[in-house]
């Protein structure tokens, strides 16, 4: 059951990373780098991408014919992947593994230890492989770009102001990564 839950989330983060693609980490290290609190220009980044986020989950939780194509896209990919010779039960039992180990690590040195494993490592490196392969098919490219536009729509309806968001989102990591460094 939590290995059906884990890939379910795993498929609706393939399905709905788009509508945050573009939280950049120039975005997130402009604060980091600095060892200061966001600047305006961050936290307006923040609440764009929260607000998106917002409009997101209302599309999901008003149109069920989304979830239904969300799940359609997780089942091609993850049939495109098995295609592709990966063994995606093998993948999962060591992500499940591992975030049981985080659950039980007690400082941030073990939780990074935890992720800085052999083992984690090679699963995330299976796993983006998995990923790229199942990516690169005509269909699966096909079925995203039709379920992008459908949440796009969806998102539209929820938030009039989706398009002026992204487009601000976009101008904002342009700013980041013209700024020094």
């Amino acid at each position: 059951m939590q290995r059906q839950q884990m890939l379910k989330g795993f498929a609706m983060a393939l399905a709905g990373v788009f509508v945050l693609a573009f939280a950049g980490a120039a975005i997130a290290q402009m604060g980091q780098q600095r060892g200061q609190q966001p600047s305006a220009l961050e936290r307006e980044y923040m609440e764009i991408q929260q607000r998106l986020a917002e409009a997101q989950d209302k599309a999901f939780e008003n149109n069920p014919e989304l979830r239904d194509k969300a799940e359609g896209l997780e089942e091609l990919v993850t049939d495109k992947m098995r295609e592709a010779g990966y063994d995606l039960g093998d993948i999962m039992e060591t992500m499940l593994a591992t975030q049981a180990k985080m659950q039980e690590a007690r400082t941030d040195a073990q939780r990074r230890e935890i992720m800085e494993s052999r083992e984690v490592r090679e699963a995330q490196r299976k796993m983006q492989e998995a990923q790229r392969a199942a990516m690169e098919d005509p269909e699966v490219q096909a079925a995203q770009q039709q379920f992008e536009e459908d949440m796009l729509t969806a998102m539209r309806r929820e938030d009039p102001e989706t398009d002026r968001l992204f487009e601000r989102l976009q101008e904002i990591q342009r700013e980041a990564q013209r700024a020094p460094r």
